[in-house]
């Protein structure tokens, strides 16, 4: 049953245990045939059992006897189990700052990931959300090839819905026709016939590049402040640059 393993027993715990229930008192011998656990780890299961309360045992002609209790105690259980969880979760939250501190630390070298198909795309997609929420400049960027479009969104296509939701905005330089509003989002064109199948993403401290290969993304994400910072600036003279040409 798998409430036995929910409250932290193993499979064979939940097997033994069970068993004395419906079957009554048994030796060690008796419950490891019945259930096909070998001896050693019926020995061990029962007693985990009994430290927890599971299980008594007593002795019947020179034979230790094993009896289950009243499955109620699992409610006890529970509730010392749910006790647990809410002091880790105090102490996890006392313990973050430090522990982000630590990452924060070790991450002033930049880092590089690299990601394979559409599963790493929606990895790329779902880390622009959660770092764009929570930065104070809630805008990021992008350069989208339009030979590249509709392979984004193969694995999330509730990204724009996301995005706005979460009031995270964007810039587009698109290269090539086609490209859509969604809300929250800005686009200028660069006219091109052909370009390479490729979509940039310039968000927080990071660069994630998405090419195309034989019908199939791979991605590289780069964390690094000073690179994220250079490809802003030269993304926002160009947007710049074409809000003039089509003045």
């Amino acid at each position: 049953m798998k409430i036995f393993e929910k409250l932290g027993f193993s499979e064979n715990e939940g097997k033994v245990y069970t068993h004395l229930l419906k079957n009554g008192g048994a030796s060690i011998r008796q419950i490891a045939g019945d259930t096909g656990i070998n001896r050693g780890t019926v020995y061990e299961a029962l007693k985990v059992l009994g430290d927890r309360g599971l299980i008594s045992h007593s002795q019947k002609k020179q034979r230790q006897q094993f009896v289950a209790e009243d499955p109620a105690i699992l409610k006890t259980l529970f509730k010392e189990e749910r006790q647990k969880l809410v002091s880790m979760r105090k102490e996890l939250t006392k313990s973050l700052p430090e522990l982000q501190t630590f990452y924060e630390t070790k991450h002033e070298q930049p880092i590089i990931k690299i990601h394979e198909g559409h599963t790493g795309t929606k990895l790329i997609l779902e880390d622009v959300l959660k770092t764009m929420a929570a930065e104070t400049d809630k805008q990021y960027r992008v350069y989208s090839a339009a030979n590249i479009r509709e392979y984004l969104y193969y694995n999330f296509a509730s990204f724009s819905e996301r995005r706005i939701k979460e009031k995270i905005k964007a810039k587009v330089i698109a290269i090539g026709a086609g490209g859509e509003i969604r809300g929250l989002d800005e686009r200028r064109w660069i006219t091109a016939k052909r370009g390479a199948p490729a979509y940039v993403i310039i968000y927080g401290k990071k660069v994630a590049i998405i090419s195309l290969s034989q019908g199939r993304p791979h991605s590289v994400v780069i964390e690094d402040t000073g690179l994220a910072e250079t490809q802003k600036l030269v993304f926002d003279s160009l947007w710049d640059k074409l809000a003039k040409e089509t003045a």
